[in-house]
């Protein structure tokens, strides 16, 4: 039922620390739909009638170069098969929205290569925040900033300027990112995203701290890094993670701000949705949140 949800949302929408590569087609030589698939060649430890061994199962990345106003955004996914994929089993399928935030790649490939799964990440200029031109003007945009109206009004007015025709084009752009994030009906959001020491964290959350309004409940375990932690929008994943020791703060999604940050437009919509913050470098630990979330979720299906 919540696929569905899902879905039917989406289709309401499109209506109303290691830095990653840059691998921006050429405008002139790709359209806004272009696919390139890159698959490794069969290896040798496949059967004789190609199909891949349990050990040896390939990682397939396609890159998609889609618009957002006349520049070029790639959107990348990659996916692997689990070992239970015969038994109808599909591992996490996880977004990461910044392109400066290469540890939780790196994390949840680590990951994807052991239990199967999906990862779509948008790769550009390897920086934080999307820049697109428009009408011959440039204008800036945090990407996590663009899933509601009001969120793509307060990223362009702090970035660069708010202009209809910009908004507009933030509101196309996301509407792809999240039908290409969709493909496989999604039941769980789940994004990924790194952070700075004595910059953001749970903590941020917790009680006279910068976002304090925006949680419903924090915890911190003693001697943990608040860095790490888990942020979601639906009480029995915040008890279920928080129960394992991971830090976890859960938000309160009647009084939380509209930021446009695909947290609050799940919320919106009754959709249950995870972030997985860590510190850049954090590779391991990162893997370990991801690993623990893939069975926490594998309990619900």
């Amino acid at each position: 039922m919540m696929r569905f949800i899902l879905v039917l949302a989406l289709a309401a929408s499109a209506c109303a620390q290691p830095t990653k590569p840059s691998v921006l087609p050429d405008p002139g030589a790709s359209r806004a739909d272009s696919v390139i698939e890159r698959s490794p060649r069969p290896s040798s430890g496949e059967t004789a009638d190609g199909t891949p061994a349990e050990a040896t199962r390939p990682t397939v990345v396609t890159e998609r170069a889609v618009a957002l106003g006349e520049t070029r955004v790639t959107i990348r996914v990659s996916e692997r098969l689990g070992p239970d994929a015969a038994q109808g089993a599909v591992g996490l399928d996880a977004l990461n929205l910044h392109d400066n935030e290469g540890t939780s790649v790196e994390a949840v490939l680590d990951v994807v290569g052991t239990r199967g799964g999906r990862v779509v990440e948008l790769v550009h200029s390897g920086e934080r925040n999307l820049s697109f031109r428009l009408g011959g003007d440039v204008f800036i945009a945090d990407p996590n900033r663009i899933f509601t109206d009001a969120g793509r009004r307060r990223t362009l007015a702090a970035l660069s300027r708010d202009v209809p025709a910009a908004r507009a084009a933030l509101e196309a752009f996301a509407d792809t990112v999240l039908a290409v994030y969709t493909e496989r009906r999604v039941s769980v959001v789940v994004t990924l995203h790194n952070n700075t020491p004595d910059n953001y964290s749970a903590a941020s959350y917790a009680q006279g701290g910068e976002y304090a309004r925006d949680a419903e409940a924090v915890t911190i375990h003693p001697g943990s890094d608040p860095d790490d932690f888990f942020f979601v929008t639906e009480r029995a994943l915040y008890d279920a993670l928080a129960r394992q020791g991971f830090n976890a703060v859960l938000q309160d999604n009647a009084r939380a701000t509209d930021d446009g940050s695909l947290s609050v437009w799940a919320a919106q919509r009754g959709i249950p949705y995870v972030n997985v913050e860590a510190e850049h470098g954090h590779r391991i630990q990162q893997a370990g949140m991801i690993d623990a979330l893939a069975q926490v979720l594998g309990t619900r299906r």
